[in-house]
């Protein structure tokens, strides 16, 4: 729960530092950086998930923020690709994590 709590908070401050800071993402490395970190905390996170689907989502959200720090740093690329890919990717880890940390089925009551 601790893990996806920590995704949902880098997440947010993602999807807050594309649209109101962009000098904070001005460095590739940034993006990177916070790929790998989304990364492992999906992995430590889907030990304790009741579904895993969640964390596995967040992971390749991760590889997708990883391509588009590494597209920013080697390629030209459209600042309108990596407005929305940015933002998109963010949102969705914060929402797919909170929802991992949220959901606990019940227990099924005994049927005799």
């Amino acid at each position: 729960m601790i893990p996806n709590l920590i995704n949902v908070v880098l997440g947010l401050w993602l999807a807050y530092a594309v649209m109101l800071d962009p000098p904070l993402l001005e460095s590739p490395w940034v993006l990177v950086i916070s790929a790998v970190v989304v990364f492992a905390l999906a992995l430590w996170a889907r030990r304790s998930d009741h579904h895993p689907w969640q964390s596995t989502l967040n992971m390749v959200l991760a590889v997708v923020l990883l391509v588009l720090g590494g597209i920013q740093y080697g390629l030209p690329a459209s600042e309108l690709v990596h407005f929305w890919g940015v933002f998109f990717a963010a949102i969705l880890v914060s929402i797919f994590a909170l929802w991992a940390a949220l959901y606990r089925p019940r227990a099924k009551p005994d049927q005799r």
